[in-house]
């Protein structure tokens, strides 16, 4: 015990009352200040917790459309964007056939796709630039900002993109409208392969299966045949039922497996070997 607190107990003790240590007092009026600060960060929880239970904003459907048709960098992605800039600069001049979408064109690069990707891809100058999480406002930002699309000339360009865009199925439609014009004002020459997004969801009442389907609709309007044209392998991932299997995409989203990206690559071979050498 301090020397100052013992002479504090002999007076106390003298005249009768109880001692108070500078000590104990700063450690009372701490207890104090946070109990005083409990009911604060009480009431800012509670408040917290009732906004996140608060529904969004519904957004029109003209807001929904700038979402999807204005470009916006996936911060998550920067790094492949810088890998895939530099591979494109160093082989500008093989690169024949440009890839874009989001995840179930990136994983083109994953294990369950390397037989598959080995046997469709590799003979020919293909820069992959899918990239995970990806909506059409992503790669719009690709085509428009990353500089990638600057270091090429490709004679084909693949896309397949709309299956991560929440909004209504006009606003998706009108986003791959927006990267179809953008590739064509960059690559008039180049053709464009136009794929119809994937099915998802177990069978035909799995409603983000119904708004792409939806979405598809209006997208494949925007194909002539010639220079954009329509490819729609959905039917070939389904049951005659129009059951995905987990055999053919597990998380019925993504085809991570060999036979399904063979599917895939079955219908890239006869432009690929055309405009890939």
């Amino acid at each position: 015990m301090k020397l100052s607190n013992i002479f504090t107990l002999m007076l106390a003790a003298l005249i009768g009352v109880s001692p108070v240590f500078a000590d104990d007092a700063a450690t009372g009026a701490t207890a104090k200040a946070e109990t005083a600060a409990k009911p604060a960060k009480k009431a800012k929880k509670a408040k917290a917790k009732k906004a996140a239970k608060q529904p969004a904003k519904k957004r029109t459907l003209e807001q929904e459309i700038k979402v999807a048709t204005t470009p916006v960098q996936y911060k998550r992605h920067a790094k492949r964007h810088l890998e895939k800039k530099a591979y494109a600069e160093a082989n500008k001049d093989k690169i024949k056939i440009l890839m874009l979408g989001d995840s179930i064109t990136h994983q083109w690069e994953y294990k369950p796709a390397a037989a598959a990707k080995k046997k469709y891809l590799d003979p020919y100058g293909v820069l992959n630039v899918g990239c995970g999480g990806d909506r059409t406002q992503h790669t719009l930002w690709i085509i428009q900002k990353s500089g990638i699309l600057e270091l090429i000339k490709p004679q084909l360009v693949t896309i397949m993109i709309g299956t991560n865009n929440r909004d209504r199925y006009q606003a998706t439609a009108a986003g791959v409208k927006s990267i179809v014009e953008e590739v064509r004002k960059r690559y008039p020459e180049a053709k464009i392969l136009l794929y119809a997004i994937f099915p998802r969801g177990k069978d035909n009442s799995d409603a983000r299966r119904i708004k792409n389907d939806k979405a598809n609709a209006e997208i494949a309007k925007l194909c002539d045949g010639k220079d954009v044209i329509w490819v729609d392998i959905r039917q070939k991932f389904l049951t005659p039922e129009g059951i995905l299997e987990k055999s053919v995409m597990p998380d019925l989203l993504h085809p991570r497996v060999s036979k399904s990206y063979a599917i895939w690559g079955e219908s890239l071979l006869p432009y690929f070997e055309k405009y890939g050498k």
